[in-house]
């Protein structure tokens, strides 16, 4: 791969990088070193598939927005451009040649029919009187006549037999001269304080809505005795059309091979990756991929059913792994970058195991101890 750096010149950047850490010694010298390459991978691959149709339209009113609208004769063949960049989605109305047309609301008069809940009247009926909230039309409505304007004496009640004297001393609701305040002159019977004070005795009033003429305003046409058609929006006409519609909606697939996920970020960020784009199903793979890598990446390239555009791109960063004999505990890792050889150290996959049984065996010690003192103080 072009860019790739030589083992001696990698070796060379590694010795100055494990110098500055007290490591001393020629790694270019036989047996001071082990060297090994791995080609890290990030294949990309969008596509622009397209798709096309048509479907009757229908819509209220005139819509001149929709004679703008490039026209076709034959959908298959109707010539669209492939978008520019295979990431973008896109979608194109058409219009058939020759159908577009307007058409009369066949449900409707000029876009209004006769209003339903007052069958055209404007109005609608209510009731001329409501009940008395105070006295709910009751017989509390007059305590002579209830309301009817025949008046009768009202007696209180005779004491029932076991009834004590507070009891027979309390006068009876309705009779006591705070209740008869209370009350007014009904205007049936005639008679004074008896009378509910707002209905006086007629226990209804008359209707706040239609203000006893027994109608009131039709609140779905507001008096005009009709109402807008909701289907053509009150045009009395339909624009009906045959729509074609080209899609082109994009599709994406990736391999990777990263390496080892604490060198990530340092290889993302400083990393010269050699990159290769190709934009046409007739474009090879670089000459100088490794067969394992072609034979992951060729099956992504295999044109699709409707593809109109891709885009693959391919980068690939060579990085190796240095072993030193002197400093057994570290591994060292050179790769391109934008300046140079980048050089960083990771302790050896052997090192992270070991420091990670001692740290288990802690815990378990640690736990182990715990569990003995608790035992102890109980």
């Amino acid at each position: 791969m072009a860019g790739r750096p030589s083992d001696t010149e990698i070796l060379e950047a590694v010795e100055a990088h494990a110098g500055r850490r007290g490591v001393a010694g020629r790694l270019t010298d036989p047996g001071a070193a082990a060297l090994t390459w791995t080609i890290l991978l990030d294949f990309r691959i969008v596509r622009s598939l397209e798709t096309r149709g048509e479907r009757p339209m229908r819509e209220p009113g005139s819509r001149d927005d929709i004679a703008n609208r490039p026209t076709y004769t034959v959908l298959d063949s109707h010539p669209v451009p492939p978008p520019d960049d295979p990431e973008q989605a896109r979608s194109r109305l058409l219009v058939r040649e020759g159908s577009l047309d307007e058409e009369r609301c066949a449900d409707c008069d000029g876009g209004t029919n006769k209003c339903g809940p007052c069958r055209g009247r404007g109005v609608l009926d209510c009731p001329r009187f409501v009940d008395c909230p105070v006295c709910e039309a009751g017989p509390d409505a007059c305590w002579e006549c209830e309301g009817t304007g025949r008046p009768r004496s009202r007696k209180p009640p005779r004491p029932r037999a076991g009834t004590n004297a507070a009891d027979r001393a309390r006068p009876r609701a309705g009779t006591s001269a705070a209740d008869r305040a209370a009350r007014v002159r009904c205007a049936r019977c005639r008679i004074d304080d008896v009378a509910c004070p707002k209905c006086r005795g007629r226990r209804q009033l008359d209707c706040p809505d239609c203000r006893k003429s027994g109608q009131v305003e039709c609140t779905a046409c507001s008096g005009t005795k009709r109402v807008t058609h909701p289907e053509c929006r009150g045009t009395g006409r339909f624009t009906v059309w045959t729509e074609g519609w080209i899609r082109h909606t994009p599709h994406r697939a990736r391999e990777r091979r990263p390496g080892r996920a604490d060198l990530r970020r340092a290889t993302g960020n400083t990393g010269d990756w050699h990159e290769n784009v190709l934009r046409r199903t007739t474009d090879k793979l670089p000459d100088d991929l490794d067969e394992s890598d072609e034979a992951l990446i060729a099956p992504h390239l295999t044109p699709r059913k409707n593809e109109v555009a891709r885009r693959a791109t391919l980068r690939r960063l060579p990085l190796a792994q240095v072993r030193v004999h002197a400093d057994p505990h570290r591994d060292y890792f050179a790769f391109p970058s934008r300046t140079g050889i980048e050089v960083v150290s990771r302790p050896t996959s052997e090192r992270v195991r070991y420091f990670a049984a001692v740290a288990t065996v802690s815990v378990v010690l640690v736990t182990l101890a715990a569990v003995l003192a608790v035992a102890l103080l109980r």
